[in-house]
């Protein structure tokens, strides 16, 4: 049966969403914003749909599922209101700008009986399916320790767009922003986290929040240093690094090399997906919505269910509360820690 999908919003993202869910053959019957430059750009990718000024004018589309591409703030609300009308969702990363909200994202869907996923699209890399596969196959033994990089570089320009980079609207900086996909991925991969410790910066006086962020994230087994930042001119693919007691993995942006007795490119990808564009990770987008709108057919969960997500923002949570607090360690909610590792034996099962 084709989706017929609301897109709500239609800023920097939706020119993804709208260009992937038109690649799986869904119908997108409307897109939902007030600004005109977005409306002609969205009619451009999406020529059938209705723009409509609000939410509330959608319930006359006979929709069934609906695409969140607003602020994190407003994910909430939004998505509140679909839901209570029905409606299938997919939220744009995050889930949103807090983990209360994000937590009651999920209560809310399960509450109204919809089902619910969120676009953390690093999921659906060829490397991150084989790293997976590797890692439970045990080939590396088991993991000591990991090194995760994002360095990324966004001009002042970037931050010009009003509410860009604030605490209000998107929850934070690069963490919650940009290194919110590479993180995700690395815990999927290595599994719960039992606390972290951060510390942040701000290189640009217009940005309110964090524009580099580095993080010591204790696994119980192993840990982990996590750095990213938008202000590492030129900018360069994000990297994932796992040391084993039997050897290693390294992904560096969509590539894969596994590290023993040799070195072995398991994986040899090309996308560069560091710049501020979404459309470089279109072919992931795509697997996105084919899991997606397939895996709700057969009834089952798809592998970026709205639930997985809620653990990649309790250890942003927990970094964003121990850079605050002066680098102070604090402990990541014991029921995240807990799905974290649901989800991570539920992908490598799949």
């Amino acid at each position: 049966m084709t989706r017929r999908v609301v897109v709500v919003g239609a800023g920097l993202a939706s020119a993804a969403h709208l260009t992937a869910l038109r690649a799986v053959g869904a119908d997108v019957v409307g897109v939902v914003t007030r600004d005109e430059t977005r409306a002609a750009a969205a009619r451009r990718l999406a020529p059938e749909a209705r723009i409509l000024p609000n939410v509330d004018a959608a319930a006359d589309l006979d929709a069934d599922t609906a695409v969140v591409v607003t602020p994190p703030s407003s994910h909430l609300a939004v998505a509140s209101a679909l839901a209570e009308r029905g409606l299938d969702l997919v939220i744009d990363k995050p889930l949103a700008a807090s983990l209360h909200d994000a937590q009651a994202i999920v209560d809310v869907a399960e509450r109204s009986g919809v089902r619910a996923a969120v676009t953390l699209q690093h999921r659906y890399k060829e490397a991150a399916r084989r790293a997976r596969q590797l890692l439970s196959d045990g080939a590396i033994g088991a993991l000591r320790s990991a090194t995760v990089t994002v360095p990324l570089w966004r001009p002042d320009s970037y931050y010009a767009e009003a509410g860009r980079g604030t605490w209000d609207r998107d929850g934070g900086g690069v963490l919650i922003t940009q290194a919110i996909h590479t993180l995700d991925l690395y815990l999927s991969l290595a599994g719960r986290a039992r606390s972290v410790v951060a510390a942040a910066s701000t290189s640009r006086g217009r940005l309110e929040a964090e524009d580099t962020i580095h993080l010591l994230i204790d696994h119980g087994t192993h840990a982990a240093s996590v750095t990213a930042s938008t202000a590492a001119w030129p900018g360069g693919a994000e990297t994932i690094h796992l040391y084993g007691d039997a050897g290693q993995l390294r992904l560096v942006g969509d590539s894969l090399v596994q590290i023993g007795d040799g070195v072995r490119r398991v994986v040899d990808g090309s996308v560069d997906a560091s710049g501020p564009d979404p459309l470089s990770m279109m072919a992931w987008f795509r697997s996105l919505y084919d899991d997606v709108f397939t895996s709700w057919a057969a009834g089952a969960a798809p592998l970026s269910d709205a639930r997985s997500g809620l653990p990649v923002q309790a250890v942003i949570d927990a970094a964003y509360r121990s850079a605050a607090a002066g680098t102070m360690p604090v402990t990541v909610s014991e029921e995240m820690r807990d799905t974290v590792s649901e989800e991570r034996e539920s992908a490598c099962q799949s």
